[in-house]
């Protein structure tokens, strides 16, 4: 039951009102948006990543993948070689498959500062990769920061309900110190 004390912004809390984004909002729809990236590569469904990442998104990997250009790109190039982002000295040639690993991706600490219709973001992560076969129970372990840039889609979802859509234009992977383990589990 409301009282008469309550202040304004409760009461905008406790009533229904029309979809209206506000930073808060938006906040939680890049938070989204960027934890769709993890649980697309942990699951092998490379198809989520068009809810992470613009068509003309230009992602830098760091070396060996360096700079992919385009979603299309960016989600062949992880679904055919996704090993190599921990793998700093292999070719491509050399490069194994995502198929012989499992993975878990996990973010920690995360800055979001968003500037109208585009944001900028900060993300650490750390990456867990599990052999299978010959290399079952080795592990390879990568520490890294995710550094994008996104912008706000202007497009009808209806799955996506009240909130906002955003997509990352711009992704940069830092490494945030060397890999640990058994970088033979993706070959």
């Amino acid at each position: 039951m409301l009282t008469s004390h309550a202040c304004a912004c409760c009461l905008a809390l406790l009533l229904p009102t029309a979809c209206t984004a506000g930073y808060a909002d938006d906040y939680v729809a890049i938070q989204n948006a960027l934890a769709t990236y993890p649980l697309a590569i942990d699951s092998k469904d490379f198809g989520l990543l068009s809810s992470v990442f613009t068509v003309d998104v230009v992602a830098n990997y760091s070396a060996p993948l360096n700079v992919l250009k385009g979603l299309a790109q960016v989600e062949s190039v992880l679904e055919q070689a996704y090993g190599a982002l921990t793998i700093q000295a292999q070719t491509q040639a050399d490069v194994g498959s995502l198929a012989l690993v499992s993975s878990q991706h996990s973010y920690t600490t995360q800055k979001i500062d968003v500037h109208g219709d585009t944001a900028n973001s900060t993300t650490y992560y750390t990456a867990n990769q599990f052999g299978k076969g010959v290399y079952e129970g080795q592990v390879l372990y990568s520490y890294g920061k995710y550094v994008d840039q996104l912008v706000r889609i202007h497009e009808p979802n209806e799955t996506a309900g009240c909130l906002p859509q955003w997509r990352v234009f711009s992704r940069q992977l830092v490494y945030l110190g060397p890999n640990i383990g058994n970088v033979s589990v993706f070959t």
